[in-house]
Formats: structure tokens, C-alpha cells, sequence
């Protein structure tokens, strides 16, 4: 996997990513979507509908690091911080438990 800096003007290193991730508002919601591009602080996740969601709006989410593997998860709550209707959402991560950003992390240095 080669790493790949998107935009120059971003403080931290994104890397274009393409992992199966979910956003869930309470238990009531969850919508099914791709991440796209992951730095230490943020995620852009490919999805068609975003209906429910708007700015700001704090949210749970939960990205697949290895296909197959439920346990490998990266995890917690974050901020949408942009949606682009029709091709998915930014968001802001708030809150992560230590195992999920040890995983962050060593994604983001494979």
C-alpha cells in the first residue's frame, strides 16, 4: 500500500484508503459506506446517502482494518465536518479508546 499525501494544505498526512466503515447515530441508525482517505485526526467516507446527517452532527463510527477480521476495528465518536451530497462525508474524530489509536496509527505507517 502506498501512501499518498491528498492535499498539501492539511496539517496531517492523509492516506488514500479504500476499508468498509459505518456511521451510526444512536442505536436507531447506521449507514454502510467506504472509507476513502484517513489521517490521525479525520476520515472521508464514501457513501450514496447521507439524508439523516448534517454538519456537525456528532456521530459513532467503526472502520473495518481487516477484511474478515470483526475484532480489527477502529472505532469511536467523531464530528461530520463536511458532507458532499451523493459521494459521503467528512468527519472530525472526538473520542477513541487507546486500542483503536494504536490501530490508527499503524494503519496509517503500513
Amino acid at each position: 500500500m502506498a501512501l499518498t499525501k491528498v492535499n498539501d494544505q492539511r496539517q496531517d498526512q492523509r492516506v488514500d484508503l479504500a476499508l468498509p466503515a459505518q456511521i451510526s447515530i444512536g442505536s436507531q441508525l447506521s449507514l454502510q459506506g467506504s472509507l476513502k482517505d484517513l489521517s490521525l485526526k479525520s476520515a472521508f467516507i464514501s457513501m450514496k446517502s447521507s439524508v439523516y446527517l448534517q454538519m456537525n452532527d456528532e456521530v459513532g463510527f467503526s472502520i473495518q482494518c481487516t477484511p474478515g477480521k470483526e475484532e480489527d476495528l477502529i472505532q469511536g465518536q467523531a464530528r461530520i465536518s463536511r458532507i458532499s451530497v451523493g459521494a459521503g462525508l467528512a468527519i472530525y474524530f472526538t473520542k477513541m479508546d487507546d486500542s483503536s489509536a494504536d490501530r490508527l496509527k499503524a494503519l496509517l505507517k503500513a
